[in-house]
């Protein structure tokens, strides 16, 4: 994007608020969203821009229409490229050339983040290694200009801990949103430690699968998480008869346990009738995650 005079001054007193906040932004959306979620990237206040226009007009007298095209330019800034900086000080885009000092673009560096590390097997910090914006290399491709609010932000990140294979995610930029587009490898959940190894993959795809606005899918995960566990504790795993099933399961434990903590079968049987009504019930998720939670955490109270 090309500006002048005041406003380019302006811009370049407010690019690293701008600047934290993409940042700010990006560490919501990475740390605690998941596939197609998105966030909004909240611009500086408008008191922070009144100070630094203030400390930029000192000691000068202000032409007419100065205010209102700081505050033109403030309301197009969704429009501004954002650039990646690398490690190292490497711009993810050739340098624009220097005479051509009308450009501009706001250039952040991804944070550091927590996320769940498979190999460590807990959260750990991930280092920002490399990043680039593919629409801008599409755009070179076809000889035409990129989108001028519209990005595509391919982020590799390493474990701090394990030095691992980088994993990379896709971030979309919409005007102001950010969107998680795609991450490879996939994303693992950390679920408590007591609930069944063997089984505690469909509580975590299930957690995953809910917080990508995939309900349903997150609800009949979880029903497969309690029927697969409850099966394996089963002298006859592979019956058709599920009442049979958890009557076997429950028989064993103590009277005071079934009386203080949700049953895995009443848990079932609710994640049921939202399966064949097809509600995909977001309270029902909530409550099954919970119960389960309760349930598992109780037996290892118990000692059982």
């Amino acid at each position: 994007m090309l500006m002048v005079g005041m406003q380019l001054v302006f811009f370049h007193r407010m690019q690293p608020y701008f600047a934290a906040s993409i940042e700010k932004a990006l560490k919501l959306l990475l740390e605690t969203k998941h596939l197609y979620q998105n966030v909004k990237v909240e611009l500086p206040s408008k008191e922070i821009a009144q100070q630094q226009m203030k400390e930029m007009l000192r000691g000068s007298t202000p032409s007419s229409g100065i205010q209102e095209s700081i505050e033109a330019f403030d309301v197009s800034l969704s429009k501004i490229e954002w650039t990646v900086k690398n490690p190292g000080g490497r711009r993810s885009l050739p340098m624009i050339d220097p005479s051509q000092t009308t450009y501009i673009s706001i250039e952040f560096v991804p944070p550091t983040i927590k996320l769940f590390c498979p190999t460590c097997k807990r959260i750990e910090a991930y280092n920002f290694i490399y990043g680039h914006d593919l629409l801008e290399e599409f755009a070179k491709t076809k000889g035409s200009s990129a989108p001028e609010n519209e990005q595509v932000f391919s982020l590799a990140y390493q474990c701090q801990s394990c030095k691992s294979i980088p994993e990379i995610f896709l971030v979309r930029r919409d005007d102001l949103k950010l969107v998680q587009s795609g991450r490879t490898p996939m994303e693992e959940i950390e679920v408590p430690s007591f609930l069944p190894k063997k089984h505690k993959k469909y509580f975590s795809d299930a957690i995953i699968a809910f917080n990508s606005g995939q309900t349903l899918a997150g609800n009949f995960l979880l029903r497969a998480f309690v029927e697969q566990y409850v099966r394996s504790l089963s002298s006859s795993p592979n019956t058709q008869n599920i009442e049979l099933l958890f009557s076997e399961y429950s028989k064993p434990l103590p009277d005071d346990f079934k009386q203080r903590f949700p049953s895995l079968q009443s848990i079932y049987d609710k994640l049921s009738d939202d399966l064949h009504l097809a509600t995909a019930s977001e309270a029902v998720f909530i409550q099954a995650k919970a119960d389960i939670t309760k349930h598992f955490q109780a037996r290892e109270l118990y000692e059982l």
